[in-house]
């Protein structure tokens, strides 16, 4: 990978990102991951654990008219059996929606859903006894289709299949595009794409006394203990959690997936009990990305400046809700992308459908619409007879003032600098090979970070100094292999002005030491890392005065003479290479901190109020003699702030990179009759490293002086920007939109028949 940095005169500010080399002694933490000896969650059950195990559904919608686990409750070896009606009736979850069951009550809405569990001695005892349930069912039509779904008169739920909705207009549409002198539509069905993460849902459970504790990977631990302690009947300090590190995530792991069955299995054994998906369960009963059907207006002026967007979406929740209405709130905030449109009408419906369950997933729906809308804007700039980044730039939005959704909102000053450096790019070089159909593609995109101004976006963190004398932040954030780990000992070090060696990480539990550990929300929506900055920054002032009061009493002098500095406490008036006292001399000092999440004041109340940019191009060659696709290179333009890990940025990019290039080209899970179509990963295309192109990261590293919030988050904005670029640099190679996504094979061979 290509690194490159630029940035626009401004200075950044100081305590961001201290001069740390990539060779630092944080390299050393890798070693177990890379050699394979590192152990994740599931991975070392305590002595004397049980094998747990799940009957789920052959049918994608029936009614469950008997549940009989007599036989199966009397295999020798067999532990525990749980049914329907061994589960509390009205028990549901969900974020926002609660309306999933662990086990399906009365109704299975989706192949696969879990109808029975167990627990036994050995694999071998737990799957004699599964094939022992004898389950009666009375099937139902299956509703596949979210269009046919909102108008069907079978309910996937009593209420009905319209899961949520979404609206918002700003403007006359109908005199705004009366007064156009260019339009275009564009349709696009977007894939149900898999998070595919090399560590399957699972974990392990055990009760200690009248406690449960859960060590399986989740994005969210304080979620999981709130949602278990209702199931059981607990109080959520009852339930401990240890939700990371996680080995692969990708929003798979936000909402709850193993944890209620595993729960439900432990507390009625009295045994710990492991339960692991396998991967046919895992692309069964996993979450997976939102499938979206995408229909836009857009116009613009004779100058092309644009007038008008007219959006409407219909996305597939599958049988649950899950995060399917926050998904759609983002996607419908987002999609005005990064330009300035002065009449929208926004209309987003959510579908309940018998598909499986979506959920979270890396881009949050922004990545889908954002596909759409620049796919929109190259055939709109085109018809304008302008540059595509051109005319992007014209019609970037304002650094200051309202946000896609009137709401206020930081400024933001990068959408223009990413114009200007994506302008500077080098041509591609020119194409050589008469074999192969040349092009490439630009995209600029923005996208919210955290939740919405409805949505859980405060935290809660805790400063100390541990028992070997290191300053620790505690919260309840998780590590997923996205680096957090890392770049929140950096921010550490920066901070306090310390080595790697004085400071470490206490992440992804609902206690630590045996105390309460905060809750710092979800580690999702790209908030990771801004929300544990925020927390160290803003503990920070409380935590040093409270260690240096300490130390002036314990060196007899005044707190103001002395200094953080390598190992421990420096005096100032007389700074020696060793520190006069240790940083373990003083453990034991604490401070705790709870920040506000950052609130839109009006507008929708999904807005968001603090965004980040990235623009993105992809060049590629299509092979005129079979079709295939090919990218060659993707440039990334980021505008975070200054990575504190360059080497972890760019793996964020990368990353995301590659993850664009399958939802463009090569990843989708269709179903039949509510079955997924494949049932391993040989049936589902995931871009290999043999697949990958040439990627460049040309971040911009600096922010506004005045900028009140610090870095952005990096997860997701490299995928958003890299789709969208793909998909343009197809479109112009073929002069052609596709229909749909991944772009099919047999319609870029037919529209290279009509290029011959």
């Amino acid at each position: 990978m290509r690194r490159a940095a630029w940035g626009t005169g401004r200075m950044s500010p100081r305590d961001l990102a201290p001069p740390m080399t990539e060779a630092d002694a944080l390299s050393r933490t890798v070693d177990a991951k890379a050699r394979g000896h590192f152990r994740y969650l599931a991975d070392a059950p305590p002595p004397g654990t049980l094998h747990g195990a799940v009957l789920r559904s052959p049918h994608a919608h029936a009614r469950v008219l008997h549940v009989d686990v007599t036989a199966a409750r009397a295999i020798p070896g067999v532990h525990v059996v749980l049914g329907p009606d061994d589960v509390p009736p009205e028990f549901r979850y969900g974020l926002r929606l609660q309306d999933q069951p662990p086990l399906a009550q009365g109704t299975v809405r989706y192949h696969g859903e879990p109808v029975a569990i167990l627990a036994a001695e050995t694999a071998e005892i737990a799957a004699r006894a599964l094939a022992a349930i004898v389950v009666h069912y009375a099937p139902l039509e299956v509703v596949s289709d979210p269009a046919v779904a909102l108008q069907t008169g079978v309910p996937v739920h009593p209420q009905g299949n319209l899961c949520h909705r979404f609206s918002f207009g700003r403007g006359d549409i109908a005199q705004a595009f009366a007064a156009a002198a260019h339009q275009i539509t564009l349709q696009l069905e977007t894939p149900r794409q898999m998070h595919a993460a090399m560590e399957l849902e699972g974990g392990v459970a055990w009760r200690e006394a009248d406690d449960l504790v859960i060590r399986a990977p989740s994005q969210d631990p304080f979620y999981v203990a709130r949602s278990v302690a209702r199931l059981l009947g607990l109080t959520p300090a009852q339930v401990r959690v240890t939700g990371s590190p996680i080995g692969g995530g990708f929003g798979g792991k936000e909402d709850l997936h193993i944890q209620p069955l595993l729960a439900l299995l432990a507390w009625h054994a009295s045994r710990p009990v492991r339960l692991v998906m396998s991967r046919a369960d895992s692309i069964t009963a996993g979450y997976k990305r939102h499938p979206f059907r995408i229909d836009l207006r857009l116009g613009c002026d004779a100058a092309g400046r644009l007038l008008a967007l007219d959006a409407q979406v219909l996305a597939d929740t599958g049988a649950y809700a899950s995060h399917g209405p926050e998904v759609l709130d983002t996607a419908m905030e987002t999609i005005q992308g990064a330009y300035a449109f002065p009449a929208v009408r926004l209309e987003g419906r959510l579908a309940y459908t018998n598909n499986g369950v979506s959920g979270a997933f890396r881009g949050f729906g922004a990545t889908q619409v954002q596909t759409a809308l620049e796919a929109g804007i190259d055939q709109l700039a085109r018809r304008a007879r302008i540059d595509p980044l051109d005319f992007r730039r014209r019609n970037l939005a304002p650094a200051t003032g309202d946000g896609p959704l009137d709401q206020d909102m930081v400024p933001q000053p990068e959408l223009a600098w990413i114009g200007d450096r994506m302008a500077a790019l080098p041509a591609p070089a020119p194409n050589t090979q008469l074999r192969y159909l040349t092009a490439c593609g630009s995209a600029l995109v923005r996208k919210g970070e955290g939740f919405g101004a409805d949505g859980p976006n405060g935290a809660a963190g805790r400063l100390m100094l541990s028992a070997q004398g290191q300053i620790t932040l505690v919260a309840s954030l998780t590590d997923m292999g996205q680096g957090l780990t890392t770049a929140v000992r950096r921010m550490l070090c920066a901070q306090f002005d310390v080595q790697v060696d004085d400071v470490a990480v206490a992440l992804g539990q609902t206690d630590a030491d045996g105390a309460a550990a905060p809750d710092s929300g979800a580690t999702s929506a790209s908030r990771g890392s801004q929300i544990a900055q925020r927390l160290i920054r803003k503990g920070a002032t409380g935590f040093t005065q409270a260690v240096l009061s300490r130390a002036a009493s314990r060196l007899g002098c005044a707190a103001d003479d002395l200094t953080f500095g390598a190992g421990g406490i420096y005096r100032t008036t007389a700074r020696s290479n060793q520190p006069d006292l240790s940083f373990a001399a003083l453990a034991g000092i604490t401070e705790d901190i709870t920040i506000p999440g950052l609130q839109a004041t009006h507008g929708h109340p999904s807005a968001h109020s603090v965004f980040t940019a990235c623009g993105a191009r992809a060049e590629v060659a299509i092979d005129r003699w079979t079709g295939t696709v090919r990218v060659t290179r993707i440039t990334l333009v980021p505008a975070c702030g200054p990575p504190l890990s360059r080497s972890a940025f760019d793996g964020q990019m990368a990353g995301g990179a590659v993850q664009a290039l399958g939802f463009v080209l090569t990843e989708t899970l269709p179903t039949q009759e509510g079955r997924f179509t494949a049932t391993n990963l040989d049936g589902y295309f995931i871009p290999t490293i043999a697949d990958a192109p040439e990627i460049c990261v040309e971040p911009i590293e600096t922010l506004d002086p005045d900028d009140p919030v610090g870095l952005r988050g990096a997860g997701e904005i490299g995928l958003n920007a890299a789709a969208p670029a793909i998909l343009c640099a197809v479109q112009e190679a073929l002069g052609a939109a596709p229909p749909c996504l991944p772009v099919p094979a047999g319609w870029v061979l037919e529209q290279l028949k009509g290029l011959a």
